[in-house]
């Protein structure tokens, strides 16, 4: 059975296709901007009016398309068959606290470009990132004391905002990447307890402390801000693989 290639995929068990896979998206503010991101040959950064079609009204179900990105994203996923397209914010700098605050701002980039997308696509999954790293002063994933140790309750409380402002925004899926400790648990709950039922989390369970998340940290922006620092107090050591 091995011989030809028609008799292996006979008897293939598994096959990756079109429906398994998650369109990632690095978001920017404004309008009209997309941005390469150099440690990521071949991605970019791109605006929110660059993920809807223009419908042209003397043509329906034509729509233009910038030529330089042919066709827009959140567009191209319905024609391929993706399910799922997950946001990452790439927030302006003015931004960013060493709270984080602007993650649970009602109003802000994620919770905009969630109302914008199910509104056009509603049969289109959403997903969102839930972590502080793009909206914090200092690139960590939580809020810092005095010694610059990580917070894991106050941070939990944030995230937890963060999370139900996504759901409430219509996002499908909330997605907690931040590894700290007891989140999961306090986000489901706040979602029970804003009537918020049918959002769902897909934990990262496992995040190591790892140098291969440099190209992610410089694509949503956040790598200047954590300079020479690193993740290891609550993120999994590499070395340790039965964690």
């Amino acid at each position: 059975m091995r011989r030809d290639d028609w008799s292996r995929r006979l008897v293939q068990e598994n096959q990756v296709g079109a429906n398994d896979l998650i369109y990632p998206v690095f978001l920017l503010a404004g309008s009209n901007q997309s941005q390469a991101v150099s440690s990521m040959p071949g991605i970019n950064r791109v605006s929110l009016d660059l993920l809807f079609p223009v419908a042209v009204s003397s043509m329906p179900g034509i729509n233009r398309v910038s030529l330089d990105l042919l066709f827009p994203v959140a567009q191209e996923c319905v024609d391929l068959g993706i399910p799922v397209m997950a946001l990452f914010p790439v927030i302006d700098a003015s931004l960013k606290t060493p709270d984080g605050k602007e993650a649970f701002n009602p109003n802000g980039l994620i919770p905009n470009a969630v109302r914008e997308l199910k509104k056009r696509f509603p049969n289109l999954g959403i997903m969102t990132d839930v972590a502080l790293d793009p909206y914090t002063s200092h690139g960590q994933d939580g809020v810092l004391d005095e010694q610059g140790r990580i917070l894991n309750d106050e941070t939990t409380a944030i995230l937890v905002q963060q999370a139900v402002v996504q759901a409430e925004a219509g996002v499908d899926i909330v997605a907690p990447s931040d590894m700290m400790d007891g989140r999961i648990g306090k986000i489901r709950e706040a979602l029970e307890k804003n009537k918020l039922i049918h959002t769902r989390i897909m934990a990262y369970s496992a995040k190591y402390a790892s140098a291969f998340y440099g190209p992610f940290r410089d694509a949503v922006g956040s790598a200047k801000n954590l300079g020479k620092a690193d993740k290891k107090t609550y993120q999994m050591d590499c070395a340790n693989t039965d964690e």
